[in-house]
């Protein structure tokens, strides 16, 4: 049993064909690893030297070794990453479970109006206008207006990427020529390289505006936000789902225009439905951004914590779950700290799951278009 563990592990880090005298290069790689890493706990003066000999001593086996080098940076990029994911969720939530414990159920109620808690669900007939949902210093620490303003945001998020990403991704997939598509798609790309922060401020500048002169309102909005995040969501969206379209067999497509189809109706009735699975997963990956969106967010709404009022004005404005952690962690007590850790579960399980949603969606379309369903 030993010997196969022993055997098992020595495949695993220097695979099945290792040349002779490559396991001391490996493994003088690995303690000089393991030297950086708790020099850099115990000492973090060190840590730059430590580490410049990892390099040093790695670059040598490479020369000599380098397949079996390779294979070890592989594993401890893996082993890292999938240490650092796991280290963060464990500390997310075991700084946020004081605040469930303290608080309970009453992090996500409308705050009790003669001793009687009300439940989110039911706003629009009993929700308490003159309530007062966050404030710290009373020890009022509901986080329903920002879920509301989350949920407002994400929406009107979604409304935009969704349909000009589709849009966007059939005319860069089925329309556009060769030329066309080697300069539109990376151009689309480009626009998920651009701070948030830069589109946060030319949403406040421009369309800011331009709301409060043509809609006569005082100008940060949800719809604003909501504007802008949607623009931010679109390049994964295009991304995705123009993937997703041409991974769709030709023959399909070659089928339809035989059988006397149009364009359109080919696009409409053959490579939409077989790509539509991958199009979902490109607007759920969207949304997700546009769940987790902060610095925009913040920089064009204050950090209001009542509702709306109505609820669905999408002209009125109110902080959201990211922009409450990015305006209030600065100033905020301990317990306040831990309510916003709170706020960082929630968004991390949603986000969580909407992307383990679109890789199951992305997973069956592929085993669609092969044949396997």
């Amino acid at each position: 049993m030993f010997d196969e563990a022993r055997v098992t592990v020595r495949e695993t880090i220097l695979g099945g064909d290792a040349a002779d005298g490559s396991l001391l290069a490996v493994a003088a790689s690995a303690v000089t690893l393991v030297a950086a890493l708790v020099v850099f706990y115990v000492r973090p003066v060190l840590a730059l030297p430590a580490l410049g000999a990892f390099i040093f001593v790695t670059a040598i086996g490479w020369v000599t070794y380098q397949a079996e080098i390779a294979r070890l940076l592989t594993l401890v990029a893996t082993v890292l990453t999938v240490l650092t994911v796991t280290l963060i969720t464990i500390f997310l939530f075991a700084s946020a479970y004081p605040a469930f414990v303290e608080h309970g159920l009453g992090l996500f109620l409308i705050p009790e109006q003669n001793g009687e808690p009300r439940w989110f669900f039911f706003l629009e007939t009993v929700l308490p206008s003159a309530s007062t949902y966050w404030n710290p210093v009373d020890g009022a620490y509901s986080l329903i207006p920002m879920i509301w303003g989350t949920v407002l945001v994400t929406v009107i998020a979604g409304s935009i990427a969704g349909p000009l990403g589709l849009f966007g991704a059939l005319f860069i997939a089925e329309v556009a020529s060769d030329g066309m598509r080697e300069v539109i798609k990376p151009g689309v790309e480009i626009l998920a390289g651009i701070p948030s922060i830069v589109y946060g401020f030319i949403g406040f500048q421009v369309l800011n505006s331009f709301i409060q002169v043509k809609f006569l309102d005082d100008g940060a909005s949800f719809l604003i936000a909501g504007l802008v995040v949607g623009v931010m969501a679109l390049p994964t969206v295009v991304s995705v789902g123009e993937d997703a379209l041409s991974s769709v067999p030709g023959a399909m497509s070659d089928g339809s225009v035989a059988m006397g189809a149009t364009e359109w109706q080919t696009m409409k009735s053959i490579s939409i439905p077989a790509a539509f699975s991958g199009i979902s997963a490109g607007v759920i990956l969207g949304l997700g951004r546009a769940i987790g969106e902060t610095m925009a967010v913040a920089a064009i709404m204050a950090s209001g914590t009542q509702f709306a009022d109505p609820l669905f004005d999408i002209f009125d404005a109110n902080a959201t779950l990211t922009s409450l952690i990015a305006t209030q962690y600065g100033s905020a007590s301990a317990s306040t700290i831990d309510v916003l850790f709170v706020a960082g579960v929630m968004l991390f399980v949603i986000v969580a799951g909407m992307s383990i949603v679109s890789q199951y969606i992305e997973q069956q379309m592929e085993a669609k278009l092969k044949g396997q369903q």
